[in-house]
This record gives structure tokens, C-alpha cells and sequence, in this order.
């Protein structure tokens, strides 16, 4: 287990709490800046009892903050935003849109209680924020991400909960803040991003029980989207040719390719 107060590495802004704070709430306010009603609606599934999910998002949107405690409802939402997709070409635009939402809303209570971590899952959040970004293409959003990520990851590092459970996902935000800062070209941030994960994921495999033996991936059970992890890492163009993001696209590709010699 990890030892509790351990200092974290980085991000930008990283002496003022209140400055990163306010970036999370910058990307709730964009998110719901994107997404329409009509989006909860199309997405969500339709309900007798009054339409609780569309209920909870629609109010979100409006108040552009989520409430202290967290409806299990919630949980239904994430999941069809992180693992599912649009039924029609049409729709997927805005299916990104709702991915967007939902993501920046499961960022919001994460900060807020990182506890939740075995149902709110952590490489899903990070892995469905950067999709929508990069479907998005606009650097506001890509600069608030790079912000965000950090104070994800910070806050789950620091979290010991009473019965010694500690947050084994939080190295995804790292990963996700380095794709965000080499979509903004920021090389040297992706560097310091990129010696935050290699860090994170040696202490957290060390106090892990059972960790997986491939590097990242093996810190989670939850494996639906490691193929698009490993689509995204082989993404990594470094283009400071600089070392830690060398290493840790070479160690994500050498699991992609251990992955696909084991299907020939």
C-alpha cells in the first residue's frame, strides 16, 4: 500500500488549489456549454418512473455543478458515455458531445471523493475525456484537460481511505495529460507528464496485492477500453524525442504487439 501524504509531481498551477479547482469547474461549464437536452434524451435510456438519469443530467447541465452526494443513477450514465457509442453515423456527434459531459461530471465527484473509484472507474473517465477532445479538436478544451488531469491525479494519490484502500487507476490521468499536452505541442509538460506515470505506475504496482504483469494495464481489472489505451499511446509522436515519453510508448507498444502475437 502506498504511504499516505506522499507528495505528488506535477501540473501546471500546481501551487494554487483554488486556480485548480476552478479548472475543473472550467471543464464542467464547457462540457455543458456542448451538450443539449436533447442529447440525454436521445442517449439515455427511456424509463416509466419519471426519467431519473435524463433528470440528474438535465439538472447538472443547468446548475453547471454536480450535488455533494452521488445518485447511483449516475453510474448507469457513465457507463453507457464510456463504453457505448452512437446507434446511427449520424448521432455521433453528439454522442461525443455526451461522452464530453459525462466524463467532466465523473472528473467533478472523483475530485470530490476519490473513494469512489470502484465505481466510478478512473481509466475510463480519462480514456472518454481525451476521445472527446480529440473528436473536438479545440485547444481550449485540450488546455483545460492538461490542467485537469494533474488534479485527478493528485487527488487520488493523496486519498487513503479508513479501511487502507488506496486509488491503483490514478497513473491513467498522467497518460491522458501527456496525449493532451502533445496535442498543444507542450513537449516538455508531455516529459514531466510521462516521469509522473512511470513513478506512479512502479510505486503502485509495488504496494499493489496482485498486479498485472503489463505495464499500465496491469493496475486495473476494468479492461474494456485497454484497446483503445493502446490505440491512443501508439498516437504518442514525440516529437522532442524526449526520454520518459520514448520509454512509456515503448513499453505500452510492446504490449500491443505481445497482444497480437498471442491472436495469430
Amino acid at each position: 500500500m502506498r504511504s499516505p501524504n506522499k507528495p505528488s509531481s506535477s501540473g501546471r498551477n500546481s501551487q494554487n488549489p483554488d486556480a485548480l479547482q476552478a479548472r475543473l469547474d472550467d471543464l464542467l461549464e464547457f462540457a455543458c456549454g456542448e451538450v443539449r437536452e436533447e442529447d440525454f434524451r436521445l442517449f439515455l435510456p427511456e424509463e416509466s418512473e419519471g426519467g431519473s438519469c435524463l433528470d440528474l443530467c438535465c439538472g447538472v447541465r443547468r446548475r453547471k455543478d454536480v450535488p455533494e452526494v452521488v445518485d447511483p443513477e449516475w453510474f448507469e450514465v457513465f457507463g453507457i458515455a464510456q463504453r457505448g457509442s452512437a446507434d446511427k453515423e449520424s448521432q455521433e456527434e453528439r454522442f461525443v458531445r455526451f461522452k464530453l459531459f459525462s466524463g467532466a461530471v465523473a472528473a467533478k465527484f472523483l475530485h470530490q471523493e476519490p473513494g469512489l473509484d470502484p465505481v466510478v472507474i478512473v481509466n475510463y473517465v480519462c480514456c472518454s475525456l481525451v476521445r472527446a477532445a480529440r473528436a473536438l479538436r479545440d485547444p481550449s478544451l485540450t488546455g483545460i484537460l492538461l490542467d485537469v488531469f494533474p488534479v485527478l491525479a493528485r487527488a487520488m494519490e493523496d486519498y487513503r481511505a479508513p479501511s487502507g484502500w488506496v486509488v491503483q487507476e490514478y497513473p491513467f490521468c498522467f497518460l491522458g495529460g501527456m496525449l493532451m499536452a502533445e496535442d498543444l505541442g507542450e513537449s516538455g509538460k508531455a516529459e514531466d507528464l510521462a516521469g509522473s506515470l512511470l513513478k506512479a505506475e512502479e510505486q503502485v504496482r509495488e504496494e499493489s496485492f496482485f498486479p498485472g504483469h503489463e505495464f499500465l494495464l496491469g493496475l486495473t481489472n476494468y479492461d474494456s477500453l485497454h484497446s483503445d489505451w493502446l490505440e491512443l499511446a501508439e498516437s504518442l509522436e514525440n516529437q522532442g524525442d524526449q526520454e520518459a515519453v520514448a520509454e512509456v510508448k515503448v513499453r505500452l507498444q510492446g504490449i500491443a504487439k505481445w497482444r497480437d502475437d498471442q491472436t495469430e
